[in-house]
């Protein structure tokens, strides 16, 4: 079978020769059909190459490169059926569906505006594994231990949480107070604070505080677990002392917060 020899510009009225025309420009360079790879042999037992076929039963095209039919765009197979999954390098055959993936590599970089790697409380069991990253602001709450009220009117804080590892911080000022007295704590923190037993556990945080009504010597913060932050004043240690911190704060009061905390989960 004479090799297929490119592109030929027929005019009106040429005649068309069976083997150098028909056969050569026409039957040997249009995708034949086929059922299947058998009776592609049995119908084109010489094939030119270059020549392309289809094959029903794969829903495959192949081109013939001279000594054997190939399939088009390459050899790869893929392998695996995970839904969602990643494709990774096999082999220089191979492409595999993975639910994970090993990056091999030194660096992992993300250039793309407003991309990012996404991980929303995935609560992995391994220790080693990073599964949950979130930013953004809260409003804190200020309670009165005995009685009374504060809240203030700037008291945007804001937060990001790595793993089980939270930090708060802000400024609140510009106070609302109705006799407030008694210790004085912060609720409504963005994630629950783990509810360590050992009180040494807990920590401490930093705390600045200016205007006081009174003032008040080695002001403090600590954690109460599972529930909020405690400012605390004088010698009292983890919550032995600040009994009235609370009516310590007025209009003119500020507090500045920093805050690292183990979540609770």
């Amino acid at each position: 079978m004479p090799a297929p020899a490119g592109f030929k510009t027929f005019v009106a009225g040429a005649v068309l020769s069976a083997t150098s025309d028909v056969q050569v420009y026409l039957m040997d360079q249009v995708c034949t059909v086929w059922n299947d790879a058998s009776a592609r042999t049995s119908g084109l037992g010489s094939p030119a190459e270059g020549q392309i076929s289809y094959l029903k039963d794969t829903d495959s095209v192949e081109v013939y490169d001279g000594a054997s039919w190939t399939a088009v765009g390459g050899t790869f197979t893929w392998t695996g059926s995970t839904a969602n999954g990643l494709a990774t390098y096999g082999s220089s055959t191979t492409v595999v569906a993975e639910s994970t993936a090993t990056y091999d590599g030194t660096t992992l970089e993300l250039t793309q505006s407003g991309g990012g790697l996404k991980m929303d409380g995935l609560a992995s069991a391994d220790a080693n594994t990073l599964d949950d990253y979130e930013e953004g602001e809260w409003n804190p709450t200020f309670v009165c231990g005995t009685s009374g009220t504060i809240t203030a009117t700037n008291d945007t804080f804001s937060y990001t949480k790595v793993g089980r590892m939270v930090n708060v911080q802000g400024r609140a000022s510009t106070f609302t107070v109705s006799s407030p007295s008694g210790l004085l704590t912060i609720g409504s923190l963005p994630f629950a604070i783990a509810d360590t037993t050992e009180m040494s556990e807990r920590g401490s945080f930093s705390v600045v505080a200016m205007g006081l009504v009174y003032d008040r010597n080695n002001i403090m913060g600590y954690y109460v677990a599972g529930s909020a932050l405690s400012i605390n004043y004088g010698n009292g240690l983890m919550g032995t002392g600040g009994s009235n911190m609370a009516g310590s704060i007025d209009a003119g009061s500020i507090l500045i917060i920093n805050a690292t905390y183990c979540a609770a989960t």
